[in-house]
């Protein structure tokens, strides 16, 4: 079950992309996908999508209420959560809409199946 958690600080008005670093970005089997994101303040919007897919509307708020460093859990964060085929590439888009840096904390899960 790869398992990839990170905590990125986003500067003003840049966009961050997470998972180009994940080596499981390209599943090689069938599997669920799971995403549990939050970030310190309001302001960060996302875009998820798996192959041609877009799972999550482009620009869409991520939830705030986070602190910098703490990763998101399961009992207080909504997961996203799709069926990816082998192959698929897996594409985290955030961006920050503030003047100001902030930071998203995200867990991303991938259970075979």
């Amino acid at each position: 079950m790869p398992y990839f958690p990170f905590s990125q600080s986003i500067a003003a008005s840049a966009t961050a992309l997470p998972l180009s670093t994940w080596s499981y970005r390209f599943p090689p089997k069938l599997s669920l996908f799971e995403l549990m994101l939050n970030a310190t303040a309001a302001g960060i919007v996302m875009n998820l999508t798996t192959g041609a897919e877009s799972i999550v509307q482009a620009d869409s708020p991520v939830s705030s209420g986070g602190t910098a460093g703490v990763l998101p859990a399961r009992l207080s964060t909504e997961p996203i959560v799709d069926m990816v085929s082998p192959g698929e590439e897996l594409v985290l888009s955030l961006r920050n809409t503030t003047a100001g840096a902030l930071t998203v904390n995200g867990i991303a899960i991938l259970t075979y199946k």
